[in-house]
């Protein structure tokens, strides 16, 4: 491991111990559930779950109609406070449960439809859709969204996903893409977005979690 690697492995560590003390002790004024503040302590990613947090509380007191779709679900740890705060809406879960197909990269793989299934407990309201976006979209072409996590990670699902979601989400609904800022895949969350969003109005947020999320709101 280089130096200027391991230095910033420590940093980020000292931050994520600071953020994790701050939220242990709870949000002084937050507007989502006391459920959801409990859940959200012991979060390893207290920036972003509570901003999502925030940002379905906004689509419940708004009103702001459609679905939830997460895109890459890995073990279902964001699924399940997604489908926790919001239980009523429809979720719609993306991935391929079984890490990246026909790839040297065997991250991702320790999961399953019953590992989630498990995590999740109640599974009404929920849909697997299995296998590699888009094509995994098949189908839902009339579905409005409200809210929108992209985490898969690689270029070609996520300029696949903008295209998809973008025009199916309400205004005033959320879209979030996980590792933005973060150079996995050469950047390819923020080539993609920046690419997609160039000639829209909406313009992204930045948030200073550990993997580097932004987000836009529909206008």
């Amino acid at each position: 491991m280089s130096k200027s690697l391991l230095k910033t492995r420590i940093i980020i560590g000292r931050c994520y111990l600071r953020w994790r003390n701050l939220f242990h002790k709870g949000i002084r004024f937050p507007t989502y559930p006391q459920a959801i503040q409990k859940m959200l302590c012991f979060s390893s990613d207290p920036v972003r779950h509570s901003s999502m947090a925030l940002a379905l509380e906004r689509i419940r007191t708004d009103q702001i109609p459609g679905a939830i779709a997460e895109i890459g679900v890995h073990r279902g740890t964001t699924s399940e406070l997604l489908h926790k705060q919001l239980p009523e809406r429809m979720l719609y879960l993306f991935d391929t449960f079984a890490g990246f197909p026909g790839e040297d990269d065997t991250r991702f793989r320790n999961t399953s439809i019953a590992i989630v299934k498990a995590r999740l407990d109640d599974i009404r309201n929920v849909e697997f859709r299995v296998g590699v976006f888009p094509e995994t979209s098949v189908g839902l072409e009339g579905e409005r969204f409200s809210f929108v996590l992209y985490d898969a990670d690689k270029h070609e699902p996520a300029v696949a996903a903008l295209a998809f979601f973008y025009p199916r989400l309400s205004p005033g609904g959320y879209f979030v893409l996980h590792d933005y800022n973060s150079p996995e895949s050469d950047h390819a969350v923020k080539s993609a977005a920046d690419k997609f969003l160039a000639d829209k109005p909406e313009r992204l947020i930045e948030l200073p979690d550990v993997w580097g999320t932004a987000l836009f709101r529909k206008i």
